[in-house]
């Protein structure tokens, strides 16, 4: 039935809020608001989450694998000369190369730069800093700082190790980690004092019964040295020849199974691009030889000095390359399972 407005029973007729234009009216802008800050709400979380989900997949797609592998050779005059592998994406990141002389080459990824950015000096001390805004999930850099200086703190990131050692007249500072963000190594190190002079020689006139207990304390002293030197050479050749016999009975052992080398496979050409001069030049060796080697005929092999051969064994066992065992008294490197690839030997 249809309501009608009029008077019943002497009563006035009820007004409903429909009834009212004003009310109709804000009711109307209401709704209108509402409905545009839904718009808006939807509108900047969709955009959000878009955001976001370019965000993610950029990380994933960056951090998936990326490597950095240089050598950094520092003069007494501060300058650098840089040399080794980075991706080409990571390039950028490297701060220093803004104010220097540089080539990268692309198809090797291999980076040639002569920069002096990466040190400071103030008076005698110096300051050597070397930093990229990126990640990596193989971080290795090593410096090589001249022999004359006295090495001081050495600070790099939570996530990264450090060792020193001293070869062919350097300072050598290996500086390693994985899984690194915006790596940093910072080493401080002061040019070498000038000796002092020495002092006069004094009264001529020392009493002699003074001098009797100083030439003793000088004599008794170089007396045990030389007895220890003596009991040093003698146990030290007793062992080399011990170890040359090891090796010769390792190298009759290996005669009759001696093969004609190992198939270079495309998988291990990449892992060698990866590689320094030095280490490619210890994996060409045993790859010639069938995979496996004394560390002494590799040393004779490849020409590198003992000292930084054992260095760079370590760092290549540590990768997974190689591989260390002993035999009698001496040490054979063969080729890891992994860097072969499950091939079989040609």
């Amino acid at each position: 039935m249809a309501q009608r407005c009029s008077v019943v029973e002497g009563k006035p007729e009820k007004l409903t809020i429909m009834d009212e234009p004003r009310l109709r009216m804000i009711l109307c802008l209401l709704v209108l608001v509402l409905i545009s800050v839904s718009g808006i709400v939807c509108v900047v979380c969709g955009l959000g989450i878009e955001d976001g989900n370019e965000a993610a997949a950029v990380v994933a797609d960056e951090g998936y694998f990326k490597q950095l592998i240089l050598e950094i050779y520092v003069d007494e005059s501060g300058k650098a000369l840089v040399t080794g592998y980075i991706e080409p994406d990571a390039v950028a990141s490297l701060s220093f190369l803004n104010n220097s002389e540089y080539i990268y080459d692309n198809d090797t990824k291999q980076l040639y730069a002569l920069t002096d950015e990466l040190t400071d000096k103030s008076g005698a001390d110096w300051t050597l800093r070397f930093s990229s805004c990126a990640y990596y999930t193989d971080y290795h850099t090593v410096f090589y700082l001249p022999d004359v200086i006295r090495l001081g703190r050495i600070n790099c990131s939570p996530t990264m190790q450090y060792f020193v050692t001293v070869s062919n007249g350097s300072f050598v500072i290996d500086v390693q980690g994985y899984d690194v963000e915006s790596p940093m190594t910072e080493i401080e190190y002061q040019e070498q004092l000038e000796q002092p002079e020495q002092p006069g020689r004094g009264d001529t006139t020392t009493n002699i019964t003074i001098m009797q207990p100083l030439l003793l304390l000088i004599i008794v002293p170089i007396a045990v040295l030389t007895a220890l030197l003596v009991l040093y050479f003698y146990f030290y050749f007793t062992k080399k020849r011990s170890a040359i016999g090891g090796a010769e009975e390792y190298k009759a052992d290996r005669e009759g199974r001696k093969g004609a080398g190992i198939e270079i496979s495309s998988d291990m050409m990449r892992i060698m691009e990866t590689l320094t001069e030095r280490e490619r030049g210890i994996v060409n060796a045993l790859l010639k030889h069938n995979g496996e080697m004394t560390q002494a005929d590799l040393r004779y092999e490849t020409g590198i000095p003992k000292s930084s051969l054992t260095g760079i064994l370590r760092n290549l066992e540590r990768r997974n390359i190689i591989n260390k065992k002993e035999w009698g008294r001496t040490n054979v490197i063969e080729l890891s399972k992994w860097f072969l690839g499950g091939k079989g030997k040609k």
